[in-house]
């Protein structure tokens, strides 16, 4: 089982330091891992989906934040996980002062994103799926949502943990001024997409 982890930073430079600091000291030592700084990206998905461009990973990706971290033993766990094509490998994400948490009473399709970003995708259903699109915030729930919709399953992995090092509160997911326009938005953009 191929995974390429893809660490990638998109405009102040200090995301770079960050990135080579937390991010990729966490998964150097478990599995071929790339660092990709684009300063002039439109997005974070933009910049996701360049890098996979860049470095064309053949089979499972796994995105990490700049400063986030995979916890030892994150990559062994997704391994022995069993995975095939056609899943989602979602791992327990530990949030600052808490215990790592998986969330399988969340449906990504009508309800809550039980799938942090670090969650593993195959590259072929990264592409069916339709990559990253543009969204101000929100992309990984978007990206992972249209690959249920493609015909994903989510197979929750608690061993593997994903720990979100920075506070969720000030960041860029937690603050989009109107939650209830953009999720409204997404799900409309996915329904003309499952159309065409």
């Amino acid at each position: 089982m191929e995974i390429d982890v893809i660490v990638t930073t998109w405009g102040h430079p200090s995301w770079l330091g960050k990135a080579q600091r937390t991010a990729v000291p966490s998964a150097f030592e478990q599995a071929s891992t790339h660092l990709i700084y684009l300063e002039d990206a439109a997005s974070a998905g933009d910049a996701r989906n360049r890098a996979v461009e860049t470095v064309d990973p053949q089979e499972w990706i796994c995105f990490l934040d700049a400063d986030d971290q995979l916890e030892p033993g994150y990559i062994d766990a997704m391994r022995a996980a069993g995975l095939w094509r056609t899943h989602l490998g979602a791992p327990a994400l530990r949030l600052p002062g808490k215990e790592p948490e998986t969330y399988p009473d969340r449906d990504i399709v009508t309800g809550l994103n039980p799938c942090p970003i670090g969650t593993l995708i195959h590259r072929t259903m990264f592409e069916q799926a339709g990559q990253f699109w543009g969204e101000s915030a929100w992309e990984d729930w978007s990206l992972f949502r249209r690959a249920v919709l493609h015909g994903a399953a989510i197979r929750f992995v608690p061993d593997a943990v994903y720990n979100a090092t920075a506070s969720t509160r000030s960041g860029r997911n937690s603050t989009v001024r109107n939650p209830k326009k953009l999720r409204r938005e997404i799900i409309e953009a996915h329904n003309l997409w499952m159309n065409l």
